[in-house]
């Protein structure tokens, strides 16, 4: 999930390694991005992998800032989604997203200024340009074309009545996935991909990421549990980190491997492999 751009603090201590990444590809970190991360940190070269952070009695939305709320704006959280970030080819969000994030730009700095140079550093390691790709899905097509996320070059994902509707109102490259008002997760991969994006970071809703789950097209999910209680009642229903589909009753559902954990004072930083094709 998206943050609010990040409040002033000071330095961040490093990550504590409790159950170390094996098997996964180690990226070129500077020494200072590895230090905080303690230790390696890499994705496979097809990865779509999502973020989110939950209190620890699995709320994940609880307003238009949920994972700063969430967190506490806690500076391990922001620098874990700035690494995330930086190791994007693509970020592939909703227009619900879009709208409910009036300030983001999607970018590693954004999110954790303070490594801003190693992230670019990486970037430029890892033969990456600048800045991630913006992906937005929208089945309509209404968006709002002058939020700073998409000042760059960004790809919309749409329906035909949708890239009708943009025809003539954009720069951005605008990709119709077909008639029907609610986008297929396979061909929203799919398109992302045939544009020369091969690592996809999810930061959409729970609803985007549950489609995509559904569809069986996350590798990785990376889960910060912290250590909040939110709680609900009948009048205020919270939502999970996945919404919108029955993963159980359709036999989709199905035990994550997990890849590594991480703390941070009492947060903690969990990776999990969600296709088991992929044995670490």
């Amino acid at each position: 999930m998206s943050a609010s751009p990040a409040p002033s603090a000071g330095p961040l201590s490093p990550l504590e390694t409790l159950l170390p990444a094996r098997g996964q590809p180690e990226y070129p970190l500077s020494a200072e991005l590895s230090r905080l991360y303690g230790g390696p940190f890499g994705l496979p070269p097809d990865a779509v992998y999502s973020n989110f952070v939950v209190s620890l009695d699995g709320v994940a939305v609880v307003g238009a800032s949920s994972g700063s709320t969430l967190s506490g704006h806690n500076q391990a959280d922001r620098f874990v989604m700035g690494l995330l970030r930086a190791a994007a080819q693509a970020i592939v969000i909703g227009s619900a997203t879009l709208s409910a994030s009036p300030g983001q730009v999607w970018s590693a700095e954004q999110v954790f200024p303070g490594a801003a140079a190693d992230f670019k550093e990486l970037r430029r390691r890892l033969g990456l340009p600048e800045f991630p790709t913006l992906v937005v899905v929208s089945g309509s097509g209404a968006l709002a074309l002058d939020h700073p996320g998409m000042a760059r070059p960004a790809m919309i994902l749409t329906s035909e009545a949708g890239a009708r509707r943009l025809a003539g109102q954009t720069r951005h490259q605008v990709v119709s996935l077909g008639p029907a008002a609610t986008l297929d997760p396979l061909q929203i991969v799919t398109a992302i991909r045939a544009a020369g994006h091969q690592v996809i970071l999810s930061e959409g809703g729970p609803l985007l990421l549950g489609q995509l789950l559904h569809a069986q097209q996350v590798n990785q999910l990376f889960l910060t549990v912290s250590p909040l209680l939110a709680g609900r009642t009948k009048e205020l229903t919270r939502a999970g980190f996945v919404e919108g589909v029955d993963l159980l009753g359709e036999g989709v559902g199905e035990h994550l491997a997990l890849l590594s954990v991480h703390r941070h004072q009492s947060h903690l930083f969990l990776r999990y492999l969600a296709k088991q094709s992929e044995d670490p």
